[in-house]
């Protein structure tokens, strides 16, 4: 089959999304520094809400692509193949490096840690954020089934009965994530081996709390010109929704800060899996659309399309390269006064280019797939 044109959005979208996903987890560090009052707790929050879409906005990038680029033929174990080595292995690879990453090192691990460190790899549990990478494979293991369906749907009704179809499957979204804590307390008392735990301490990375996000981005993809028409034709509704939800968030958690004990910068109340988050997401993943689609910056759209393709082995090692990038901030912005925001932007910056940059170092040599995924040899659009 001949190669399909690239969605240009995608490009762009991806280094959005890391950036993104970046910043969370510097705002997570810097809202814990005793130097951080409730105006940093607002810069904080504000920035956070607009970089929450991350992890949907991934999950809706990987649906879209999988279903614009699948053939009428799935070949699955050639499409797994390539799964185990751009996407496993090298989660394996950094699994193993951040459990090792213990103050006494390699020393104090032993034949009796592989137990251990064997239900972490099932789970994602050796860091934090590579509860990520498991929901992502759960969705890779279970694609022919949300091929077959979704392009059953596709193939028998027309664009009515299809935007029909993604409504229900909205509505069932938000009806899950407004049930989490019902659906645990029913799987606790049922107490069944394994399945308990998918729906208990495991559900923050059960695909089925996402399932919609991917849904979204097969409907986009495999009707590439109809979405377009949406984003521009729906463009009010979401970005209302967008901006009122953002600002209803934001003062939430205002309100979550003033504790008895006084200030105490904390972010529980925007989680992921609720259905009001689960409409700000959509709108958001919409509004990051439709942005991507009116840049047309050269240089912005060549860096972000850089970013984006260096993005899977940034995920991986972002975390320790935030490590790092905290060390300019305990030895110079705190001498130098800056304002906790400002030193969580600078860390920002510092660990996201950390990341690219080893990142892209790595992938350069023959090996490095199995370290940071493939990497396009070729990817900075002047």
């Amino acid at each position: 089959m001949p190669r399909k044109e690239r969605i240009a959005e995608i490009e762009s979208l991806r280094g959005i999304a890391f950036a993104a996903v970046v910043l969370q987890h510097s705002i997570a560090h810097f809202s814990l520094v005793p130097e951080a009052g409730l105006e940093d707790g607002v810069l904080l929050a504000i920035l956070l809400m607009a970089s929450k879409f991350a992890v949907p906005l991934f999950i809706f990038i990987t649906g879209m692509v999988l279903f614009y680029n699948t053939g009428e033929q799935l070949k699955y174990g050639r499409f797994m193949q390539k799964r185990l080595t751009d996407v496993i292995a090298p989660y394996v690879v950094w699994s193993l490096v951040y459990f090792t990453l213990t103050p006494q090192g390699w020393t104090a691990i032993g034949w009796q840690d592989v137990p251990e460190l064997g239900l972490k790899l099932l789970t994602g549990k050796t860091t934090s954020h590579f509860w990520y990478i498991i929901m992502l494979i759960q969705f890779y293991l279970l694609f022919p089934l949300f091929l077959k369906a979704i392009r059953y749907v596709y193939n028998r009704y027309d664009s009515r009965g299809r935007l029909i179809a993604v409504l229900i499957a909205g509505a069932i979204y938000l009806v899950l994530a407004d049930q989490l804590g019902n659906i645990a307390r029913v799987m606790e008392r049922l107490h069944i081996p394994v399945l308990t735990d998918v729906f208990t301490t495991y559900a923050d990375r059960n695909f089925l709390y996402f399932f919609f996000y991917f849904v979204l981005g097969a409907a986009a993809g495999l009707s590439v010109k109809s979405w377009n028409m949406w984003i521009h034709r729906l463009r009010w509704v979401y970005w209302t929704v967008f901006i009122t939800m953002g600002l209803r968030f934001t003062y939430l958690l205002m309100l979550e800060f003033q504790k008895p004990e006084g200030i105490q910068i904390t972010f529980y109340t925007v989680s992921l899996i609720r259905p009001d988050m689960a409409l700000f997401l959509i709108a958001s993943i919409m509004v990051m659309y439709q942005l991507a689609g009116k840049l047309h910056n050269h240089l912005a759209v060549g860096w972000l399309g850089w970013i984006g393709s260096v993005s899977y082995g940034g995920y991986l090692m972002h975390m320790l390269m935030l490590r790092y990038s905290y060390i300019p901030d305990e030895y110079f912005y705190v001498a130098w006064g800056l304002n906790p925001t400002v030193r969580m932007i600078l860390t920002w910056v510092l660990a996201l280019a950390l990341s690219c940059g080893l990142t892209w170092c790595i992938s350069r040599v023959s090996w490095g797939k199995w370290i940071v995924g493939t990497v396009p040899k070729a990817n900075f659009r002047k």
